[in-house]
């Protein structure tokens, strides 16, 4: 069973629910006309977007970003909503029993989609207990690590953790989470051992490398400012492939790990049974959302790629990233509290 080290005491920064844009449903009927209102009636309120981790993190960037440019579009309320807690089952698990009306959207990530569902954990929902809507953004991971730290490359955390067995620590967050499995992963292939710690969210877990509570992090685009800001330093990104927003920054396989590879995604689901034809006017107008330049330029400056799909490609892509983590659980002996 791999050891996990207590959570330090961050402060938490950011508040639990934020609305993005309230707007009124009459203006798209006067756009629609009568007679194709009375045939399509969606939406009639805000739609809720649940993000299953605090606020200041990658997925919750996407779902702000994205949803902003979706209530302008669709002249309706889009409300950002926050759940976390569990390492995203909390918020995972109240989107699969929400009324499958269209009013109710997942930010689907890794941790409790495909990750929870494929570790034989006891959950209340499984990965049927959603219907899919759209790829979001596909993502590079970076491997930070403290600018003044005394690690300052790959190389540097595999000696280290060589010559202390134990001694070197990494965040995530979350037991579970695809950071978390990142990590496990690294220590694997490049035969080291770490100490895994989890914190509530993103965020929280860069902070700790800021302050140099804990020695790296495989994160999210989220630290892309900080990186630039000279608060973090990107020590590789986990990718097989550059990141063009970091042509220098080498790959972990590039940097001593060959074969490692990392990357992430975040989708958009709606609870099963949700009607075909919600699902496809949401696939629309979050791939609407998406090519928007403005958009597209936030998200690919936070480290995103825009990668709208069909729901039935990204069922698919669900099911594979499943059986892929499942694997490295299996492998990895890790135990799920």
């Amino acid at each position: 069973m791999r050891r996990t080290a207590p959570l330090p005491d961050v402060q938490r920064h950011f508040k639990r629910r934020d609305v993005l844009r309230l707007g009124g449903a009459a203006g798209v009927a006067a756009a629609l006309g009568p007679a194709a209102w009375a045939q399509d009636a969606y939406p009639t309120r805000p739609i809720r977007i649940v993000v299953t981790f605090p606020a200041g993190g990658g997925p919750d960037i996407a779902a702000r970003v994205i949803g902003a440019k979706m209530a302008a579009n669709i002249g309706q309320g889009v409300i950002i909503e926050n759940r976390a807690g569990a390492t995203g089952i909390i918020g995972a698990e109240h989107v699969a029993r929400s009324a499958p009306d269209g009013y109710t959207v997942v930010v689907a990530t890794p941790a409790p989609l495909t990750i929870a569902t494929g570790s034989g954990r006891k959950l209340n929902y499984t990965l049927a207990d959603f219907a899919a809507v759209t790829q979001g953004v596909l993502q590079t991971p970076l491997l930070v690590v403290a600018p003044d730290g005394p690690y300052k490359t790959v190389a540097d955390i595999i000696a280290a953790a060589k010559a202390r067995p134990g001694a070197l620590t990494f965040g995530s967050a979350g037991i579970g989470n695809s950071q978390h499995l990142a990590g496990e992963l690294f220590n694997q292939m490049a035969g080291i051992q770490t100490l895994h710690v989890p914190f509530p969210g993103t965020a929280q877990g860069l902070l700790a490398v800021m302050n140099r509570q804990i020695d790296f992090y495989f994160s999210d685009p989220s630290a892309m400012p900080h990186v630039k800001g000279g608060k973090l330093r990107a020590a590789a990104v986990s990718t097989l492939k550059r990141s063009p927003n970091l042509p220098d920054v080498p790959t972990v396989a590039e940097a001593g790990v060959p074969g490692y590879e990392y990357s992430n995604w975040y989708g958009f689901c709606v609870p099963a049974k949700t009607p075909p034809a919600v699902i496809a006017y949401l696939n629309r107008e979050i791939a609407k959302a998406m090519a928007d330049p403005s958009v597209k330029e936030t998200l690919t400056g936070a480290g995103m790629d825009p990668s709208p799909s069909t729901p039935d490609e990204l069922a698919a892509y669900m099911k594979r990233d499943q059986e892929k983590w499942a694997k490295v659980i299996r492998t990895a002996n890790i135990k799920f509290e």
